[in-house]
């Protein structure tokens, strides 16, 4: 069994009506497969962990079109790229691609690639849980892979 695994973490600032609002947390990825593991995480605004969330709805979700989400360094490419998801299909069957790179933004050459397969029921599932996440009624959202 494959699962990627997100939380999030907010600034404390967010809970403190007294502060400015810090819209950055720390939004960390966990993932799993036969093969590989690997955990990870980069300061993000909350608001794209949701808008990610969102995009989750798409169906059918195409070849020309995957839903993709990235977070780094200044032009987010070689090592500057610290956390990359990508959903898109993986046959003409249905299944999803789950494909994801995850390295330490401080040693950005100690990096995880990998990929897995998934459903969109699963995904659909995933999606409610990032809203869960976001919301804070929830301390993650996992996606289940095959």
């Amino acid at each position: 069994m494959s699962k990627l695994t997100l939380r999030y973490q907010y600034d404390a600032s967010f809970f403190d009506p007294k502060r400015l609002t810090d819209d950055f947390g720390r939004l960390s990825i966990d993932v799993e497969n036969d093969r590989f593991s690997g955990k990870g995480g980069f300061w993000v605004q909350w608001q794209d962990v949701k808008e990610f969330g969102e995009a989750l709805s798409a169906f059918p979700i195409t070849i020309d079109h995957p839903i993709a989400v990235q977070w780094g360094y200044e032009m987010q490419e070689g090592d500057d790229l610290i956390l990359r998801l990508e959903i898109a299909p993986a046959n003409n069957r249905g299944d999803l691609a789950v494909r994801y790179e995850i390295a330490d933004d401080h040693e950005p050459t100690c990096r995880i690639r990998g990929w897995f397969n998934t459903n969109y029921p699963d995904l659909d599932l995933f999606r409610v849980s990032i809203a869960r996440l976001i919301n804070r009624e929830a301390e993650e959202a996992v996606l289940i892979g095959r």
